[in-house]
């Protein structure tokens, strides 16, 4: 997978689906583009070797300056494709604190870099916690609906009224 076809595959993977039916379409067909563009899915699941090549050109395109760790800028300044939605919610600095969020819990080590390593080990958590009946792969609505920058994303823009 080259830079500009895994930047669009999660940027579609990572398509906010709630906050209007017209978002909803759209996201559920980016997303199943992005699910469909991982080894494997044209058996209708993935399992975690296409994952975790999908994972390794994630990172390559987010390291912009090729260092082999992300900092909080690079991480920051790629396009997860949700933040015009957070924009036009009037939601873009609930955003930004989210993917915060996202990166100090995935700064494993607390030295403000996320490594290949660190990268790696995180996105294996997430594709455990995503497998929802525990069965080593994971299906289009494991993949769209179980991974923390997606769960933070979502509630930072459109976050469930409190009872």
């Amino acid at each position: 997978m080259n830079f500009s076809l895994s930047k669009f595959a999660v940027i579609a993977a990572l398509a906010l689906p709630s906050l209007t039916l017209a978002q909803d379409t759209e996201g559920r067909r980016l997303a199943l583009l992005a699910f469909q563009s991982i080894e494997g899915a044209e058996r209708g699941f993935i399992d975690k070797g296409g994952f975790s090549t999908f994972g390794s050109d994630v990172f390559y395109s987010m390291d912009g300056d090729q260092d082999d760790r992300l900092s909080l800028a690079e991480f920051l300044s790629w396009d997860y494709g949700m933040l015009p939605l957070a924009e036009e919610a009037g939601r873009a600095a609930a955003y930004e604190t989210a993917l915060r969020v996202v990166f100090a819990f995935w700064d494993r080590d607390g030295d403000h870099f996320i490594t290949k390593t660190e990268h790696r080990q995180s996105l294996n958590a997430d594709f455990l916690r995503a497998d929802s009946n525990h069965d080593a792969t994971l299906t289009e609505d494991e993949f769209t609906t179980g991974f923390s920058v997606m769960v933070a994303l979502r509630a930072a823009i459109n976050p469930a009224p409190v009872e």
